[in-house]
């Protein structure tokens, strides 16, 4: 199985830790990443040796086997400094070294990507099949730079979320007071908070009896200690009982949100090649996305649905709007088989301000219906899969108490008259009577089915903010 190499490479590494690791001496790290690294590399290096792959294939596994090493070395560091930072307060000043090493990793990082986009001269005398051969290697190259240029960025945001997560003594005894008195013990208490961002507090806790207390008293007691609205995260536990939990609690949003979506599938086909996801993150956005995949059926069910899932992944993992695109753009674009294309329409909404900020890839227009009109958003990106070169261009735009987000994939627009879909819709939209999302969203797609011109899958997505 895939996994399996990777348990292989790491017991070749715990061997290695066990047979000449010695605590205390800063070496252990190496051992282990070391020998996990290589390891790996050797093993998808003699496969793909044996299946006669590809050279850049074969890069691919060195670089992946490095990346690994530098990863195990780099948490090594990481942990000594945690277990550092409690024992020797004083000691602060021994973190800039690391914070160097970490930029000079990334330095390299990005010097490895720009060979990868070095070009090589064209060959004079080649055929149709072998231009296009040279043409699809400079594409994967192209891809493979854009991954690694991603993977520095990846590094420098993990430093910087573990830079941001602070103790702090007195407020935790304070808090750890107030808790008591409830029937609830904490054990410990991290404070995330960089700079530009609303606040996170992690609590880790458990009930000194057979009670439960519910978390959103604990988020009252917050609040009071913070002198500001807090609340536990949506996907958090609702009571604290005997079993020691971490509970994330961030600060009130502004606005909420409600979301309706309506879906009708192509004649003749059993499902829709449309997919849609709406999250939330403790960041305070909210997500929403559509997705279309090349063609229709079961077949364009897959890639959106696949697209959808890894964008949803990255985002909650906690990378960038843009650095989660380009990773799967360039993930379809390395797909052996078979190319993979499919559009990507993404907003992202702020609760606490309302600003939200468009990313489409491929996608059709959007529309934004305010109290006195109907705004038309508009993207020029080609969908994910086309090229390792993919084009981002971010739009912004405030939202108010009550405006409404109209998403839609192109075969809504592709059911009304050719030239007039985009004003034919804005003045649907407009007319629509007040109603939920959901509402909202039936009443359009009927609307538009009504045209009769109907002739692919038709997806209706409708996101609305109201002040709490």
């Amino acid at each position: 199985m895939e996994w399996s190499k990777y348990v292989l490479s790491v017991m070749v590494g715990g061997c290695l830790l066990v047979l000449y690791g010695k605590k205390g001496t800063g070496r252990n790290k190496w051992l282990f990443g070391a020998g996990t690294g290589t390891s790996l590399m050797a093993m998808e290096l003699a496969v793909e040796y044996m299946l006669n792959k590809a050279a850049w294939e074969m890069a691919l596994s060195i670089m992946k086997g490095g990346a690994i090493f530098s990863v195990i070395v780099l948490l090594g560091y990481v942990r000594e400094w945690f277990g550092s930072g409690r024992n020797l307060p004083e000691e602060k000043e021994l973190l800039h070294p690391v914070r160097q090493w970490m930029k000079e990793y990334q330095e390299s990082f990005l010097q490895l990507s720009r060979s990868f986009c070095m070009t090589p001269q064209p060959v004079e005398g080649l055929d149709r099949g072998e231009r296009l051969l040279q043409l699809r290697l400079a594409e994967n190259r192209m891809a493979a730079a854009g991954q690694i240029q991603e993977m520095s960025q990846i590094l420098e945001g993990a430093m910087e979320r573990i830079y941001g997560t602070q103790e702090d003594g007195k407020l935790e005894q304070e808090i750890g007071r107030r808790m008591k008195l409830m029937g609830v013990q904490v054990e410990k208490v991290f404070f995330y908070g960089p700079r530009g961002k609303k606040r996170q507090i992690y609590l880790v806790m458990k009930t000194r009896k057979k009670i439960c207390v519910p978390v959103k008293k604990v988020a009252g007691v917050l609040s009071e200690l913070l002198d500001c609205e807090m609340m536990p995260d949506r996907d958090s536990r609702t009571f604290v009982g005997q079993e020691r939990i971490t509970v994330l609690f961030v600060e009130g949003t502004a606005y909420n949100v409600l979301y309706g979506v309506r879906k009708a599938v192509k004649k003749g086909e059993v499902v829709s090649g449309d997919n849609f996801s709406v999250f939330w993150l403790p960041d305070g956005r909210f997500y929403a996305g559509l997705s279309d995949g090349m063609g229709s059926g079961l077949q364009a069910c897959s890639q959106s649905e696949l697209v959808l899932d890894l964008l949803e992944q990255f985002l909650e993992a906690g990378f960038s709007k843009e650095t989660a695109i380009r990773m799967i753009n360039s993930s379809l674009v390395l797909q052996p088989d078979a190319r993979i294309f499919s559009t990507m329409d993404l907003a992202a909404i702020d609760l606490y301000t309302g600003v939200c900020e468009f990313l489409k890839i491929g996608s059709s227009a959007s529309f934004l219906k305010k109290e006195h009109g109907v705004e038309c958003i508009h993207g020029y990106s080609l969908p994910a899969g086309v090229s390792g070169q993919l084009s981002l261009d971010p739009f912004r735009i405030r939202m108010y108490d009550g405006n409404l987000l109209f998403m839609v994939t192109d075969g809504v627009l592709g059911a009304l008259p050719v030239g007039e879909e985009e004003q034919i819709l804005k003045d649907l939209i407009g007319n629509l009577p007040a109603g939920t999302p959901a509402e909202m969203a039936e009443r359009l797609l009927e609307q538009v089915e009504a045209y009769g011109g109907g002739t692919d899958d038709m997806t209706v997505l409708v996101v609305g903010i109201w002040k709490r």
